[in-house]
């Protein structure tokens, strides 16, 4: 999990940073770097880990794509608040992610691993959320957008990645 740990620390402190930057109306611009910093660790270290996963573990790619899901997501984010860049595909790219990780999360309660499953359905709102906001259009979730993205930040990343981080995951 030590990894994982550090991939949700970063989500954490990016998810939180875009939670505010949206509620105090700060330039998106200068939360851009933490999604930068955030998909950038995640997606290098995932085409690491393609490189060294064991063609036989299908969890290993699982993981690995999860991790270039997560990456993607923030490299997206970040390259919206530098460009302004019609969101309406990333809201489609959401979708896609919702389903992995509904899918996930009913591996990880089936495999017993609740805590994991837990998360898994805590990110699939998350990203269902951009998708209804930004492919189908319902603007009015943008309003919810700040605070789930603070509340996901601190309690389905922060509290989890510490934990893990010190082995109390």
């Amino acid at each position: 999990m030590g990894l994982l740990g550090v991939y949700l620390f970063f989500v954490s402190i990016a998810l939180i940073s875009n939670g505010v930057a949206a509620l105090s109306k700060i330039d998106f611009k200068s939360a851009s770097f933490i999604n930068i910093i955030t998909g950038g660790i995640i997606v290098t270290s995932s085409f690491i880990m393609i490189a060294r996963a064991d063609l036989g573990d299908t969890m290993a790619y699982n993981n690995i794509n999860a991790g270039f899901l997560f990456g993607f997501t923030y490299l997206f984010i970040a390259a919206n608040y530098l460009l302004k860049l019609d969101l309406r595909s990333f809201g489609w790219y959401s979708l896609c992610v919702t389903i992995f990780a509904v899918i996930s999360s009913i591996v990880c309660f089936q495999a017993d691993i609740i805590g994991m499953g837990v998360l898994w359905l805590a990110w699939a709102i998350l990203w269902l959320e951009g998708f209804l906001e930004l492919a189908v259009g319902f603007k009015k979730l943008g309003r919810v957008f700040p605070y789930l993205s603070i509340a996901e930040g601190v309690f389905a990343a922060g509290v989890p990645s510490v934990l893990m981080l010190f082995g109390m995951w």
